[in-house]
Formats: C-alpha cells, structure tokens, sequence
C-alpha cells in the first residue's frame, strides 16, 4: 500500500486510499419460520484524490495492487474533469490513537446456522409462552468489519472488529383481536445474546395488547422506551450535532454552545469507547483518532461534531466524526455510538408513580421530522394506557410537537439503557416526560 500510496502522489498533491473488508451473516423471521439465511463478504477500496483543490473519486470490489493502481488513474481522470473546490484545505495527519479494544472473534467465523438456531429457540419459547403468538417478523446476524486507512501525510491506521444483533417481532391474536406487532432486540460484541429475555419482554407486552384502551386528547405524563426514542431522537434531534449544519446555518443549536437547551436531566455523548458500544473504533473513515464527544452533559448543549473537511473550513479540529459512505466514497459528519444518560429509577418504579399516562414502545412516522426546527408528528403504536400505577392495556395516539421544547418536560430517567442498533447505535434509557399533548383515537 505504500508503495501505491507514492504512485498516486506523482499525480495527486494528496491521496487517501481506504480498503474495507466486510463479512455479513444474517436470517430473516417471518410467521413462525426462518425465511431467509445468508453470508455475504465484501471488500472494497475507495481511492480519494486531490489535484489543485479537484477531488477525484473511485471505488473497486478489490484489493489487487494492479487494480488499485488503475483506480488511482481512473480518481485522477476524474480530478480532472471536476470544478475547484475553494474551501478545500488538506486531508489529515496522523494523530494519537488510543489501544484497540478486544473483541470477540467468534463474530468473525460465525455461521448463519448459529442463528437460525437462536430463531428456532425464540419461536419455541414463544409458544410455549402463548399458542396464540405468532412471530410475525425478526431477525439476526453479525457483521465483521476490517478497515485499512491510508494518506500521504503519513496516516497509516488498520482496525477490526464487530457485533451481533437478534430481534423479534410478536403478534397476538385472540378470538377477534389482533395485537400491533411488538418488538424486541439484543445487541452486543459477542454472541451471548439474550433470546429468553426478549420473549419474556414481549409476550408480557402483547398480553397487555390484548386489552385495548382508548386514549383521549389531553396533557399527560408519556414514558418513552429506547426503540421508540432512538427513532425520534435520530430523526429530529442527532442531525443538528452536525457542524455542517452549523455553517450552513441549518441548525437550531447555532450561537447556543454553553447554553442550557434542555432538561438538566439530559446528558447525551458520543462514545466510541462505550462498554456497549458495538463499534468501539480508534479512528474515523479518515484516520482522524476517536473521542469521547459531550453532546448536552445536565441540559446544557457543549458543541459540535466534525469531520476532517468541515473542521477545517470553520477552523477548527476534528472531533473524530468522518463517516464514510461505501457506495459513493464520500465522508460526512456521523456519530459512532450515542450515549443518552441512565437515571436511577427502574422502569417499573416510573410506571409505579403514575396514577395515569401512557408507555410507549414505538413511534411510526419519526422519519419525516424536522431536524431543521426540530418539529415532529408522530403515531404512538404500540402504546399502553397506565392508571394507577399499572398497565391497563394497548391503545394508540398522535404525538406532535417540537423535540426542543419535549426535552425541557423530561422529570425522570430509567436506570436500564438499550442498545438500538437500527439507528447506527444509540444506547437509550427509558425517558418520562410530563405535560406531553397528544391526541387521543
């Protein structure tokens, strides 16, 4: 690679080469049987170039030298046919990295047959719970992830590592009624994953769903569970982090470093280095070291993220935060792990200490928030009415409003924390909010 690393510098004033090797082994559950079951590998090499501020771009399904080499050509007959880039500074030197952490390599050799058999467990074991369930949906599978990052100014950085994932998705039907399908996940960087617990999880959540409640429109207290948070809070919040936003002036949270924003019972970080992070790396897409990034620490917004690109535009540095995408080659401002701040109460005791409000389990919709303004109009299903400190049964509702402006009405967090590994990765208690509008059905 070094010595591509110079062949490209004869045409390039600077050059990055990146080669990632992926192994994907996953099954797909659906009405009681596993349907699918795949291993798919992949490498891919992704040459960035740059000539009189022109970058030059190319993507090959190989690490072969000869072919790596071509694509330098292919990246540098691309340069020169792009427009300048003035903003453009330099790509990034080498810096500090911290001691790769261990990780499990049975991830790396796992079969797909290991999780057919997890599945043939669930689907058992939800049976067993209740004839009348059906495994309407779920999933597993572990990705194994090696990278190579290499520049001109001397970067040289290579890591591996991965994680395992398992979900189901439950329905209940008794005489007339049909439950809303109900998830649950486990997420880890080993293969220890908990089938037992989230069928316990969920046939307890679908025997609610067999009673269904009507909600009203009203102010009421809302506890919010981590899938349904982490969708919400990905959509409409995570994106304005970014300091893109911040120049391009597309950000709520400009002019607002050091300010209290929110709850002082917020705390949300980006943490690589998390113990349930299930992507603890030590360098980003671009070899720039990884962090740990306070977001909000007691409500109060303590900064931005940044890649190597728009760090330098703002002048600043970078936060470790280039996310590269494989299909186009391109970097962008991303997070590797969110962290949101565990409480000290359990679920149960939140659920206890309301004599009425609601649970929620997920959010349909979270998608089409606005992290320009924060605004969000959401379906609360699956949902559960609680009164007097118990779940009385499923219903649904609309939830509307500004995520700003929800984050300040927060009064509790759970002790628990989630790993959801749908949206990157957060890891989410569960969070109550009081005063939460909805608009009952």
């Amino acid at each position: 690679m070094e010595e591509l690393i110079r062949y490209g510098e004869k045409l390039f004033d600077e050059i990055e080469i990146a080669v990632y090797r992926n192994r994907d082994v996953g099954i797909h559950i659906e009405l009681n049987e596993v349907s699918t079951s795949a291993v798919r590998q992949r490498t891919v090499t992704i040459v960035r170039g740059i000539k009189d501020k022109r970058l030059g771009l190319a993507i090959i399904d190989s690490e072969d030298k000869d072919e790596i080499r071509r694509a330098i050509d292919e990246a540098y007959k691309m340069a020169k046919l792009n427009n300048k880039d003035e903003k453009w500074k330099t790509l990034p030197k080498p810096g500090k990295y911290k001691k790769p952490p261990k990780f499990d390599k049975a991830l790396k050799e796992v079969s797909s047959d290991y999780f057919v058999e997890l599945a043939k467990r669930g689907i058992e074991l939800s049976l067993e719970k209740d004839k009348n369930l059906i495994v309407a949906g779920g999933g597993g599978g572990a990705e194994w992830i090696e990278s190579l990052i290499l520049n001109s100014h001397g970067v040289e950085i290579s890591q591996e590592g991965g994680g395992a994932y398992f979900y189901l998705g439950f329905i209940g039907r008794k005489e007339s009624l049909v439950t809303p399908m109900i998830f649950d996940v486990d997420a880890r960087r080993n293969l220890n994953l908990d089938v037992e617990n989230i069928v316990e999880n969920l046939a307890q959540k679908v025997k609610w769903a067999y009673k269904v409640e009507k909600s009203r429109t009203e102010e009421a207290k809302v506890i919010v569970e981590p899938y349904a948070l982490a969708s919400l809070l990905h959509f409409a919040l995570f994106p304005a982090f970014s300091g893109e936003k911040l120049i391009k002036q597309t950000t709520p949270l400009a002019n607002k470093v050091g300010e209290q924003v929110f709850n002082e019972l917020l705390t949300i970080y980006d943490d690589p280095f998390h113990e349930l992070s299930l992507k603890p790396v030590i360098a980003d897409d671009e070899g720039v070291p990884t962090r740990k990034n306070a977001l909000i620490e007691n409500g109060t917004f303590k900064g931005f993220l940044w890649d190597n690109y728009w760090a330098n535009v703002y002048g600043t540095e970078s936060t470790g935060n280039g996310i590269r995408n494989s299909s186009t080659g391109g970097i962008s401002i991303g997070m590797h792990s969110v962290v949101i701040k565990n409480g000290k109460e359990s679920l149960e005791e939140l659920i206890a200490d309301i004599e009425h409000g609601y649970l929620v389990n997920g959010f349909q919709g979270a998608h089409s928030s606005n992290p320009d303004n924060g605004n969000f109009a959401v379906v609360a299903n699956p949902a559960y009415l609680i009164e007097n400190g118990e779940i009385k049964g499923s219903t649904v509702f609309m939830m509307s409003g500004n995520v700003y402006e929800l984050l300040k009405n927060i009064y509790a967090v759970s002790k628990e924390q989630k790993v959801v590994p749908f949206y990157g990765t957060t890891i989410s208690p569960s969070m109550a909010f009081e005063n939460v509008r909805i608009a009952g059905k």
